[in-house]
Order: C-alpha cells, then structure tokens, then sequence
C-alpha cells in the first residue's frame, strides 16, 4: 500500500511536485469523516451479509463535491451515469494503475486485469477484478465492491471489507455530490462486545489518504 500511496501520489502532479504537493492537492478536493457504528449502511443486507458477526470496522466517508457546470452534460441529469463513471473512474484511475497485474494466479483468467477494460466496465454484480475485487452489488447510484482478499476466497475472511460508491445531483446547491464509504474488518474473528478493529496506525493512516486518491481520481472522470 505504501508503494502505490507514493506512487500515486506524484502521478497526481505528473510525478514533478512533491509527496507533499500531492497531499495537499488531495486534501483540498476532498473531505473525509469517520463512520458511526450507528449508521444506516452497517445495518443493510450486504452488509451484514460479508460481516455477518458483526465485527469492528475501519470505517470512513470520503466525499467530494462539484458543481454541476463543470461535469460533463450528458451525466448532470443521470445519476445512474454519473455514479458509473465515477466508479470507472477510481478503478482505472492513477489511484489504481499502480496495482496492474504483477503475476496473476492461476484461476484469475476471466477476471477483469487491464486498466483499459476498468475503464469501460459495467461494474455489473459479479465482476471480479485485480484478484482483489468483486463488485458485489449494483444498484444504478451506489455500487458496492468486496474488497481485502481475493475473490477466489468467497467465504469469511481475515482480511475483509466493502467499498460503496455512490454519486448524488443536488438540484437545489447546483452540484454533483461524490462518496466512497469503505470498511475494513475482520470477518471470520470473533471479537468480544466493545472491541475496536486492530488495524494498525500506519495502515490507518495509509488508507485515509488512498481512498482520497480514489475519489479525485474518479470525479476526474467526470468532469467536463
């Protein structure tokens, strides 16, 4: 992870500015906050069905908000589109083209690997990618990925998690509202009540600034 944070972090300024240029051109497109374990998504089907014991999580929102001039016209009235092509967006994104096929193992021929096919992808219930994930439901304006493992493991899993992503238009703010909700867990532990995720810091601290790589990544994609 850290390799592809560094990575992709100078592909943001064309790999001439600095780590730091990149976080702070990160920074100002995005916000990111914690979520609750009270929050409605850990209570849905899809959900509870890849963590069904319930357990802690490495929870965050990650948005971005732009206006509606400048997205491009044909996806300003579809939010179905719109979430499409953002979600093309973060998986063939520079966010991602740093994790392209190393060595494919065997069982992963009909997955999706090539950053040119991501970029066109229906993003339909099924499709596997990376051998790292499977997208797991699509609902036109939210679309949610099983991520932390190999799609080859489609049982309960040590290392887990989900990504939704979802696109908004806010007629009444003139803006296109972006989101990935992402939650890393443990999903075959078994944990006692009021214990929290044992992610480690760095990993932590990792994370929140790969999933705000993605999300500029994908509302590039959709700028006019």
């Amino acid at each position: 992870m850290r390799t592809v944070f560094t990575a992709g972090l100078l592909g943001v300024t064309g790999g001439v500015a600095s780590v730091g240029a990149g976080m702070a051109y990160l920074a100002a497109g995005t916000s990111i906050v914690s979520i609750a374990h009270s929050d409605p998504w850990n209570k849905t089907k899809t959900y509870t069905k890849y963590n069904p014991k319930g357990n802690p999580a490495l929870q965050d929102d990650c948005t971005s908000r732009i206006p509606l001039r400048k997205i491009r016209p044909e996806l300003r009235d579809d939010e179905k589109a719109l979430t499409l092509e953002f979600c093309r967006g973060i998986w063939s994104g520079w966010g991602t083209k740093f994790q392209k096929r190393y060595d494919a193992p065997p069982g992963t021929e009909q997955q999706t690997w090539e950053i040119a096919d991501l970029a066109v992808a229906k993003y339909e219930k099924g499709l596997k990618f990376s051998n790292h994930f499977e997208v797991v439901e699509n609902q036109g304006n939210e679309i949610t990925v099983r991520c932390g493992g190999s799609p080859l493991n489609p049982g309960l899993r040590n290392s887990d998690g989900l990504v939704l992503i979802s696109a908004r238009i806010n007629r009444e703010k003139e803006v296109a509202e972006f989101s990935l909700k992402s939650a890393l867990f443990d999903s075959a532990g078994t944990y006692p009540e009021g214990a929290v995720h044992g992610i480690p810091p760095k990993i932590t601290f990792l994370h929140k600034w790969y999933v705000r790589m993605l999300v500029q990544a994908g509302v590039g994609k959709v700028k006019a």
